[in-house]
């Protein structure tokens, strides 16, 4: 009979976090911009064939997580902070985000809360993370090299990333520990089975970077959406439009003729990943999205949505 335990390495939440407190204070210092459930499924050709593409196109654009490890998530309530913007287009662009978290049913906490989510509109957003990979980087977490190249691998217009943690089953936190001097994490709660794990990954805090000029022209709901999709799962931008569903993440897409908001694609990736188990791998998300979009959940979604924030 075997047992998981798992020992990782230390990475201090606090250092992250008051490593982007800083980075937030400086950027915000720099200037701003002067937006019925019990019904069968019946599914048609068509409908079939869009489903398969948006299972498709959604595995394609989820991260692969290091040593097989489940996708991260935001488990905790979360709080949005915008930066580099005038406080009026702040607050609508953050109002949008709530709206868009409220669908998905997730936590949101009040006024005077901590962030977990930073929005921030930046001078150069790619020289930006490279200066912060070399200076701070207890701004990246855990995330490898490979990782931070991924962030860097996109457009220019916009960098997304995301801090975790490892806990264990239902969030538990991991105890603290000392190994021949050196301070480490260990998950001491004990778990037997081949079909779920013994960890999950928390985002513990994600953060979007927008390049101001390279971001001139989008509205503020299109930022907002962009900015809810890229901060709440770990997605990569999608380059081009030819033969991939309609989604907020060609953005920025050379050539790109851009969806108004969250499109049904979009919402049926983001419902079908705040459904998954928390053990789930990378892998699960091609039918989690089909599900999703088979069930209408994004479509339905998209209709609640559609009314666009101020732009």
């Amino acid at each position: 009979m075997q047992t998981n335990r798992t020992i990782v390495g230390f990475c201090g939440t606090r250092h992250f976090i008051s490593a982007l407190l800083a980075f937030l204070l400086f950027s915000a210092s720099t200037g701003a911009l002067a937006q019925p459930a019990n019904d069968p499924i019946i599914v048609d050709g068509d409908r079939a064939e869009e489903a398969e593409l948006t299972a498709d196109v959604a595995k394609s654009i989820t991260l692969r997580q290091p040593a097989g490890k489940p996708l991260p998530r935001h488990y905790d309530p979360i709080c949005i902070k915008v930066f580099g913007l005038d406080t009026d287009y702040s607050e609508v662009l953050a109002d949008r985000m709530r709206e868009n978290m409220r669908a998905l049913n997730l936590v949101l906490l009040g006024d005077g809360c901590s962030p977990t989510i930073w929005v921030g509109f930046v001078s150069d957003s790619h020289a930006a993370v490279t200066k912060l990979r070399t200076e701070d980087p207890e701004m990246f977490g855990d995330l490898r090299d490979y990782e931070i190249d991924r962030v860097l691998a996109g457009s220019k217009a916009s960098q997304a990333w995301f801090a975790r943690e490892d806990k264990g089953r239902g969030g538990r936190a991991f105890d603290q520990a000392a190994i021949g001097g050196r301070p480490v994490r260990v998950n001491r709660e004990w778990h037997i089975s081949r079909i779920t794990g013994s960890i999950r990954v928390d985002m513990i805090g994600s953060i979007v970077l927008f390049d101001r000029k390279l971001s001139a022209g989008r509205t503020i709901r299109q930022l907002a959406d962009y900015a809810t999709f890229r901060a709440l799962a770990p997605v990569k931008e999608l380059v081009d439009e030819a033969d991939n569903p309609q989604s907020i993440l060609t953005l920025f897409a050379d050539g790109s003729s851009p969806a108004a908001g969250l499109t049904e694609f979009d919402w049926s990736y983001l419902s079908g990943f705040y459904k998954l188990s928390e053990y789930a791998e990378a892998r699960s998300m091609h039918d989690a999205a089909k599900r999703a979009f088979l069930d209408g959940s994004g479509q339905k979604k998209s209709e609640e949505t559609s009314a666009p924030a101020t732009e």
